[in-house]
């Protein structure tokens, strides 16, 4: 029995009290019967207007009701939810209630005699005396009444021996020709012996293809590897895979000769002060032009490299790269450049281009290069 629960849905379930009850229930017809139950419980009882009636401490509350269901489906079928509906009185420390009982319940028939009963009730006060609440039950229950009746088998004479032809099955799948639509080639019962169907042909039955109709490959489910900007380089694969390219550049596009000439160019007027990473104001028309390129096509990225030759030191060339090559990354970014598309890199003396014993090679040496892509 659940009080609290029905003044508000919050508290439903969480200070319901326990008890025993008795239930007798008889039939009118297939569907319709009624029933009567005893309900005792020991608890805290109040008033329809929440006045206590137990002084205080729990006390035995008893409830009687009679009501009668409405079976929602035949007595043979295993599981028989109804709705019911009745009348009630209680009994609690000398005061007496009336109150309706209006629920729904199943019955859940084990054999023939015996079945199990769930039910539950919202019971309507009547008198102030009695309070609304919730009640619900679950038992099991059983004949007391049937009689069983015994039929005897009559003698009846034992059937004739026929002999029955062996069912032909042409294609050997496990389905006879009289039911089987495709008899000379293998199948599936759930197709009535035909194969599943594969209308695409990928060898993908359609079953399992997400693309039945287009043809795909297993990896994909059945479904063509994709492809979005249809240049041939599957998108796993394709670093740039909304823009047409061609495989040599990753599924990107190609980029133009004349941008790259302009480039190697440009860094070949590229000028510091001797010994230092100070870029010369001669340098600065060549690095606007970069900058421009890079502006024009916002997906190019760039890699400066700084180069020495091998006068000094090892460590003081590589410092010195290192410096060259942010000097102009710094000028760039500067120049409105995003620096997520600028990568500098000083490689010092480790990769000259020139002999450098003599001055021309060294100076040839003293470089800076500029690595355009687009990946």
């Amino acid at each position: 029995m659940d009080f609290k629960g029905a003044d508000s849905l919050r508290a439903f379930g969480r200070n319901a009290v326990t008890g025993l009850s008795v239930n007798y229930q008889n039939s009118f017809s297939r569907k319709w019967d009624y029933s009567i139950t005893m309900a005792g419980s020991f608890m805290e009882f109040a008033d329809k207007d929440n006045k206590d009636l137990g002084n205080g401490k729990k006390q035995l509350l008893i409830e009687v009701d009679g009501s009668v269901r409405a079976h929602l489906l035949a007595p043979e079928k295993r599981v028989r939810p109804y709705l019911q509906s009745g009348i009630g009185v209680s009994a609690y420390n000398s005061y007496y209630g009336v109150f309706i009982p209006t629920g729904l319940g199943c019955q859940v028939n084990i054999t023939p005699d015996v079945f199990v009963l769930v039910n539950s009730q919202y019971r309507i006060p009547v008198t102030n005396t009695q309070h609304q609440h919730f009640y619900h039950s679950i038992g099991i229950a059983g004949n007391i009444n049937r009689k069983k009746i015994v039929k005897e088998r009559p003698n009846l004479p034992l059937p004739p021996i026929v002999s029955v032809a062996k069912p032909i099955d042409s294609d050997g799948d496990g389905i006879v020709d009289s039911v089987d639509k495709c008899p000379l080639v293998l199948g599936v019962l759930r197709y009535h012996g035909c194969p599943v169907p594969d209308r695409d042909g990928d060898r993908i039955n359609d079953e399992e293809d997400q693309c039945p109709d287009v043809k795909g490959v297993a990896q994909y489910k059945g479904c063509p590897i994709p492809d979005r900007d249809l240049d041939g380089v599957e998108d796993a694969l394709d670093k740039c895979p909304d823009k047409a390219g061609n495989a040599a550049n990753g599924g990107c596009p190609e980029i133009k000769a004349a941008i790259i000439n302009s480039l190697q160019v440009a860094a070949q007027h590229i000028y510091f002060a001797t010994g230092s990473y100070v870029l010369l104001k001669k340098s600065w028309p060549s690095l606007d032009e970069v900058a421009n390129i890079l502006k024009k096509d916002p997906d190019l990225k760039l890699i400066i490299e700084g180069h020495t030759d091998n006068a000094g030191t090892t460590q003081k060339n590589q410092v010195l790269s290192d410096n060259r090559a942010k000097a102009v990354m710094q000028y760039l970014t500067a120049a409105g450049i995003t620096p997520a598309r600028l990568q500098a890199i000083g490689y010092g003396q480790q990769q000259p281009v020139a002999d450098n014993t003599t001055s021309d090679g060294r100076a040839k040496n003293r470089r800076v290069e500029l690595k355009v892509f687009n990946q």
